[in-house]
């Protein structure tokens, strides 16, 4: 009897999760999150670390305050991660030119040359995490979360 009642009190939370979009996403999110996490550590990042480097990619010499706002990260938690980077020979922070208040962070050289090696990590996890799909379900899938989240 104890069987049948694990699985009967089982069912309506499996089935809450199996409709919810939300919950889906967040699953999502927590699996990929923990395959980059594996994937950062031999090259000494983190995934906050690992944000900033791509945002740096996307555009470089930005203030931290810019950064910190592209991706959604605490300014203590920027400024630890950034120390860090710093500390490693991946980035610098500069005075602006717009305004001697703010710093500007930049790439080092080799902050730029890790490129490479964090695109490949991306590509292998999207294609590992997706490869169940075929072509034009991936492609729906990016069009409907682009439609939800931009």
């Amino acid at each position: 009897m104890k069987n049948r009642d694990t699985a009967l009190s089982e069912t309506p939370a499996t089935e809450v999760r199996k409709n919810s979009i939300g919950w889906m996403v967040k699953s999502l999110s927590a699996k990929l999150d923990k395959e980059m996490k594996k994937d950062l550590e031999p090259h000494g990042l983190n995934l906050g670390q690992f944000a900033i480097l791509m945002t740096l990619l996307e555009k470089d010499n930005v203030t931290q305050t810019a950064i910190g706002k592209k991706v959604s990260m605490l300014s203590y938690a920027i400024t630890r991660n950034i120390d860090v980077l710093e500390k490693n020979g991946l980035l610098e922070r500069h005075e602006s030119t717009i305004s001697k208040r703010s710093l500007c962070i930049r790439l080092t050289v080799k902050g730029k040359a890790l490129a490479p090696v964090l695109f490949s990590i991306v590509g292998n996890i999207n294609k590992n995490t997706f490869s169940i799909l075929d072509e034009g379900e991936e492609k729906q899938f990016k069009l409907l979360l682009e439609k939800v989240l931009f």
